[in-house]
């Protein structure tokens, strides 16, 4: 019996770690890691500074070149919570509008 739900426990969950650097236009920059929005079945663990790793219980501050550091409990569950981890402000560029001249 304590293997047929160990083995049925196993397939459900199939964890996958993942990073993402923080862009120059995350949305993310100068917010605390705890306020990011995430999917079900996804944890943030903690993020990257200066290669020094600070967990999620000491809600640090984002800046632009940490790594976000997260786990999802299925792999498919990766692409989506990377997309949400790198949203970024759109960045306006017009050949017209060029202050270097």
């Amino acid at each position: 019996m304590c293997e047929e739900q160990f083995t049925s426990t196993k397939r459900s969950i199939d964890p996958s770690l993942l990073e993402v650097k923080v862009s120059l236009n995350s949305i993310y920059c100068g917010k605390y890691l705890a306020d990011i929005q995430i999917p079900r079945k996804c944890v943030v663990l903690g993020c990257l500074k200066n290669e020094e790793f600070i967990p999620i219980s000491q809600n640090p501050l984002i800046n632009i070149g940490d790594y976000i550091l997260a786990m999802t409990l299925h792999p498919m569950m990766v692409p989506e919570f990377k997309f949400i981890l790198n949203k970024a402000c759109p960045v306006y560029y017009s050949l017209n509008d060029c202050p270097l001249r």
